[in-house]
């Protein structure tokens, strides 16, 4: 089995491997397949119909991710990964696994392997109704930055990224990155110019990609973007979400905007997860997500 780091040139036969995916981790979206694979040292193999993923960790260990609950014989799929642990004479390990998975893997090998979650990996998952509508007393804050935004901003409007704007877009993207790269005088966060990078790219090849975008405009110029791509038949991931922060309101309007506009078919949204970042744990907690999807990972029992 011959793993490779995937790239869009691969697209088509990801897309084949993933199109029947009810798996809703955001680790299982085609564009974040491409989009970090190099960041995270992820490499893909294709097992029959299916698809492994594996990623190396700083300590040269390998752990896979795999889908057992669309897999054409799920068993089977994860004896392999197994296998492909012993071959690289690694210890075995499996990251983004579900509950659902874990009951699976369980039922077949009980007390064999143990599952670990980590909090700061669990996805948002929202109501895309709630979103839209920012219903109730606990979302009154939302509606109250809104409105400012609404008030000191009467020409503003909406737009979806298309080849008329995505040049503007990727330029606020830049900006938005020479804005924020800084934590201090002389210290550079290379992550957040990383993935400033991956904006421009997805924004530029947002068809290819299978990826949807929108855009807040104010003065005529845009001011928030925002980008993501189907998930499951009934959830959308957004992976891209920028604003200038001195246009009070951005956020929550690009948020809202973008799943009025463009998510009408989908129950759900997925915003990821926050990484364990105060800031983004407070932001996505703002929001009430309807479900916390934990994703663990498992390892031989000890």
């Amino acid at each position: 089995m011959e793993f490779q780091t995937p790239t869009i040139l691969d697209i088509d036969r990801i897309r084949s491997a993933m199109k029947k995916n009810t798996k809703c981790g955001c680790e299982m979206s085609i564009a974040n397949t491409i989009l970090w694979a190099r960041h995270y040292h992820t490499e893909i193999a294709f097992y029959g119909e299916d698809i492994i993923f594996r990623s190396m960790g700083e300590n040269g260990m390998y752990s896979y991710c795999i889908d057992l609950l669309d897999a054409k014989d799920a068993k089977s799929l994860f004896q392999k990964v197994v296998h492909l642990a012993k071959e690289q004479g690694q210890p075995f390990r499996m990251h983004c696994v579900t509950e659902k998975e874990w009951e699976m893997l369980n039922s077949w090998y009980p007390d064999q392997y143990q599952i670990e979650y980590s909090r700061d990996n669990a996805d948002y998952i929202y109501l895309r109704e709630k979103l839209a509508v920012l219903s109730g007393k606990k979302l009154h804050g939302k509606r109250n930055h809104i409105h400012r935004f609404e008030e000191a901003n009467p020409d503003w409007r909406y737009e979806t990224i298309t080849e008329e704007n995505e040049e503007e877009c990727a330029r606020m993207a830049m900006q938005w990155c020479m804005n924020n790269c800084m934590s201090g005088e002389d210290e550079i966060e290379f992550d957040k110019i990383d993935e400033s990078k991956l904006v421009v790219y997805a924004i530029r090849h947002r068809k290819e990609l299978g990826m949807t975008g929108g855009a807040l405009r104010v003065s005529g110029k845009v001011v928030a973007i925002t980008l993501g791509e189907r998930l499951t038949d009934d959830t959308f991931v957004v992976h891209f979400e920028k604003a200038f922060s001195d246009i009070q309101g951005a956020y929550p309007m690009i948020n809202r905007e973008f799943v009025r506009q463009e998510l009408t078919e989908y129950m759900y949204v997925n915003r990821e997860e926050d990484l364990g970042l105060p800031g983004l744990r407070k932001a996505k907690l703002s929001y009430y997500p309807e479900i916390l999807l934990e994703k663990g990972t498992v390892t031989v029992q000890e």
